[in-house]
């Protein structure tokens, strides 16, 4: 190759930033010959986009939308009048520097679509393709659950009731309760659920399950349609509970690294996280499942909520179910600027979701050159998990105390 291209990030060695800071690095081109261009331009950019297919009838039809939240562009040599440009041989260096707004949503890579952030370095040839060079970069939106709902910090219980139709007959309900110490949490942190099932019908519960599962919604533009996608984040299994009897059970899910709740900021890509609790009835080979709706953030919560040095207050993420989130989002003009040291935590780690994807940057483009494969990187906390209070049994396990006269 007579030029080599290397993009790289000042004192940020894997490109991990957040909303509002300043993407700075250097461009070093390393040329073994003489090269003729027209001239080497720089992009940054930072966009969401989705795409996906589905079949009507005899035929399959196209779903695209996309979003810019950032685009810069400069000549690093060269302009675009010019005709001609040399690189001579050598290392040619050069600096760049980009301010990332404020309200720009997470990095994301998804099975239809992603929220990516790029820097691209194009030799611009007369007459032939111009040769690419990309490197992908992390955007991590600031979550800071100091600033959500003080209701977030409170314990949060679900309840659930089903009967089943056996012929002509239908049994007693079954109940579900599902109980949280809170629904605000971060990566690295665990879940305490605790689970109650009094099961008042003629029929075993099989198996009890506890899951997180993130919820991705895809909007497009033309045509205007919603595809959303289930992820299971983490998930435990639990115990069985015989007919006509109740049991509690406790159990732990782990938060892995993943992007944060993501409602505001991206019309085409929205987030949300919810946990869940299925009850299997053995007879029937069917699942009862009862949901809770929590929020995933990127600063965990604090006894001193001026702990982070947060300035000005965080616009607040709703907690509604995303399929409720419609295209009327605004875009908050003001956001805080974060200061994550703090002497009573040690920083978090940046880790790649297991859960998402990791995409190729350069499909659909030829000639273009640079690592291709990206997966965005998240904040992992060492941060204690919250408690939870055992809540006692109704009296008896023959359960007559819930069935209605």
């Amino acid at each position: 190759m007579v030029v080599h291209c290397d993009i790289e990030f000042d004192q940020n060695p894997t490109g991990t930033y957040y909303a509002g800071q300043l993407v700075s690095g250097k461009i070093v081109l390393k040329c073994d010959k003489v090269k003729e261009v027209k001239a080497i331009l720089l992009k940054i950019s930072g966009s969401a986009e989705a795409l996906w297919t589905e079949r009507h009838f005899s035929t399959r039809r196209m779903y695209h939308g996309r979003e810019d939240y950032l685009s810069s562009s400069t000549y690093l040599m060269g302009s675009e009048q010019s005709s001609k440009a040399t690189i001579a041989v050598g290392v040619h260096t050069y600096t760049f520097a980009c301010q990332l707004p404020y309200n720009c949503p997470s990095s994301f890579e998804g099975i239809h679509g992603h929220i990516r952030y790029t820097v691209k370095v194009a030799l611009v040839r007369p007459w032939k393709f111009d040769n690419v060079y990309n490197r992908a970069f992390t955007v991590l939106r600031v979550t800071d659950l100091n600033f959500e709902s003080p209701q977030i910090r409170i314990p949060s219980t679900s309840e659930a009731y089903k009967t089943f139709c056996c012929g002509p007959c239908t049994t007693e309900p079954l109940k579900m309760e599902l109980k949280v110490p809170q629904t605000g949490y971060v990566p690295g942190q665990n879940i305490p659920v605790q689970g109650i099932v009094i099961n008042n019908t003629n029929m075993a519960v099989s198996e009890v399950k506890f899951m997180l599962v993130m919820l991705v919604r895809y909007t497009s533009t033309k045509p205007q349609r919603i595809n959303i996608q289930r992820v299971t984040v983490s998930k435990i299994k639990s115990d069985s509970v015989l007919r006509y009897c109740t049991k509690a059970m406790k159990e732990e899910l782990h938060v892995p690294a993943t992007p944060p709740t993501c409602i505001q900021g991206s019309k085409v890509i929205q987030i949300v996280y919810q946990i869940e609790m299925h009850c299997k009835m053995k007879s029937l080979n069917k699942t009862q499942v009862m949901t809770m709706p929590v929020i995933i953030g990127n600063v965990p919560l604090a006894n001193n909520t001026r702990r982070f040095n947060v300035i000005d207050e965080q616009p607040t993420a709703s907690n509604r179910d995303i399929r409720e989130v419609g295209n009327d989002l605004k875009e908050e003009d003001d956001a805080p600027t974060l200061d994550l040291s703090t002497p009573n935590m040690p920083p978090p780690s940046y880790e790649e979701s297991i859960h998402t994807q990791r995409s190729n940057i350069n499909e659909g483009e030829e000639h273009t050159f640079g690592p291709s494969e990206f997966a965005p990187l998240y904040p992992v906390f060492n941060v204690s998990t919250p408690s939870l209070n055992q809540t006692p049994l109704p009296m008896g396990i023959d359960n007559k105390s819930f069935v209605a006269p």
